[in-house]
């Protein structure tokens, strides 16, 4: 189940809902409804992979470990591991621990993705690519969960 790091659940999740992101579980009631309102039609698993954890904190601050935006909407699925994702909100940085089982629904937020463990993610978006670009923001340090 994601845990937020350094803030209760309520705030992050009305911080995180202000900005188009959304944490459900693979058996939550609302799950498929959730789906459907992120990606419409575009439901179909798009593939899998494995994130390996970055090497350095060089490593860390590169590709998905780098602020950036999805040019489309995304419904990522959780299936084994840990990982740390952190959103920016109107009140800084909302950070999440997030492992087996959960959902991440993100609709055009900011955010930054790394993996603690290998992590493997079923990939659901609403397009044939993700279309991530780099914001440009410094990385900061990471959180510790």
């Amino acid at each position: 189940m994601v845990h937020f790091i350094g803030r209760d659940e309520e705030s992050a999740r009305v911080l995180l809902a202000e900005q188009g992101v959304r944490f459900v579980r693979v058996d939550a009631p609302e799950h498929d409804a959730v789906l459907v309102e992120v990606l419409g039609d575009l439901t179909q698993e798009r593939g899998r992979v494995v994130a390996e954890p970055p090497a350095d904190a060089e490593d860390a601050a590169t590709g998905m470990g780098a602020w950036h935006v999805n040019a489309v909407h995304e419904f990522e699925t959780v299936v084994d591991g840990e990982g740390i994702v952190e959103f920016i909100t109107r009140d800084g940085v909302v950070s999440a621990h997030i492992g087996p089982g959960d959902v991440m629904a993100v609709e055009g937020a900011e955010h930054r993705y790394r993996p603690l463990t290998a992590q493997e993610w079923i990939l659901r978006f609403a397009a044939d690519d993700l279309g991530a670009r780099e914001t440009g923001r410094p990385p900061g340090p990471w959180p510790i969960p």
